[in-house]
């Protein structure tokens, strides 16, 4: 049975000024898949470039995020967010990237592939937005944790909120190499 991969770690944080000059990714935590046979790639749901510009930049994103607002959001190839968390957790940041597997049918293994492949080839726009704090998760909106759901995969925590999600990842898994 092949395997789809969920890879995650949590950020930085936005307040500790030792890593202000690193990707917003990086800061908030990031959530990503790859596929059994292309484990070199990783695939993750974010805001758009398009977007960001329009916001202004990634400071003002995190904001309007922050504030629960809703951006559009894409499958993008983010392998160098991950390698980089990963080297910052050599160096003691909180930034270590665990790896689960979820394995699959080859039906269905090759109907996750096939569409994640699609969508981030065509950069299909879906919306973008942090949890709500107190609240479950909107259908209509994901993060990187949730939107894992859209392609059905089984969430390892319902919530998206990295917190308790890359805990999650790590109770199931490993630790992530590149």
């Amino acid at each position: 049975m092949p395997n789809v991969y969920i890879i995650g770690f949590r950020g930085t944080g936005f307040r500790d000024k030792r890593y202000f000059g690193e990707e917003a990714l990086i800061r908030a935590g990031h959530v990503g898949i790859s596929f059994e046979g292309n484990k070199d790639r990783i695939l993750g749901f974010h805001p758009t470039q398009d977007a960001i510009a329009v916001i202004g930049d990634d400071e003002a994103v995190i904001e309007r995020l922050k504030g629960h607002h809703s951006v559009d959001g894409a499958l993008q190839d983010d392998t160098m967010i991950f390698q980089r968390a990963f080297e910052l957790a050599e160096f003691g940041a909180r930034t270590e990237v665990w790896q689960m597997a979820i394995a699959s049918s080859n039906e269905e293994f090759e109907r996750i592939r096939i569409q994640a492949l699609e969508w981030y080839q065509e950069q299909k726009i879906f919306s973008y937005a942090f949890p709500p704090d107190d609240k479950p998760p909107i259908e209509s909106q994901d993060n990187c944790a949730t939107f894992l759901r859209k392609l059905g995969l089984p969430l390892p925590e319902p919530t998206g909120k990295l917190l308790d999600f890359i805990p999650a990842i790590k109770a199931d898994g490993h630790e992530w190499q590149p």
